[in-house]
């Protein structure tokens, strides 16, 4: 198997088996829809359902930044990925899509769930896992970032958080915009965008962290 399929596997369970990672940050999205929900009402939560389940899925993978590279670090994993014969940006791709995989998937397939508790027909269902769909990988991306900038860092979940945060916002503005004025080929540009760049960042850091 490449190095790719290997690290994507290992990274997807790690996340489900060491702690209950994702599961956990699933559990989270789950709770804080469900609050939103019991807080606006259901005339409300129906209107603004694609916008709160923006900011669970926001903070959710907030809460699942550490399992991107901070284990990794701390059992010499990120050592060992630096004398491997192949790109490390490669590696780091693989890295981000098991994180998707693990943390978002999970989330996206609750959410046509918590859609229908919303009160949400099939087009605005459909309207809200679109959105979610095309902002989910940007988030990721971002993410990976903000977790590589923190390695070694003894308070790394704050400093996660308040580094990726005001970058989510853009992402946030068009993924709860309900689809107007072009917000899905908005998302695509970012997700084109976000990918490539989040590869070379996160490596770079990741080199700099193990120097």
């Amino acid at each position: 198997m490449s190095m790719f399929g290997l690290m994507l596997g290992q990274t997807v369970s790690l996340a489900f088996r060491k702690g209950g990672g994702a599961f956990g940050t699933c559990g989270f999205y789950i709770i804080v829809v469900t609050l939103f929900t019991f807080a606006l009402g259901a005339e409300a939560m129906a209107a603004n359902a694609g916008a709160v389940m923006c900011v669970a899925m926001l903070l959710a993978s907030i809460s699942a930044l550490p399992l991107f590279y901070e284990r990794d670090h701390e059992d010499g994993t990120l050592e060992q990925l630096l004398l491997q014969p192949v790109m490390l940006e490669w590696l780091v791709a693989a890295k981000i899509l098991g994180q998707w995989v693990a943390v978002i998937l999970p989330v996206l397939l609750v959410s046509p769930l918590l859609a229908v508790t919303a009160n949400l027909d099939a087009g605005q269902c459909a309207k809200v896992m679109g959105m979610l769909l095309m902002a989910s990988p940007t988030v990721v991306a971002i993410g990976s970032i903000g977790a590589a900038l923190t390695l070694g860092n003894k308070r790394g979940g704050l400093l996660q958080a308040l580094v990726v945060m005001p970058l989510y916002v853009p992402v946030l503005i068009f993924a709860a915009s309900g689809g107007q004025d072009g917000a899905m080929w908005l998302l695509t540009g970012m997700l084109f965008a976000s990918l490539p760049l989040a590869c070379f960042v996160s490596a770079a850091l990741i080199r700099i962290s193990q120097d």
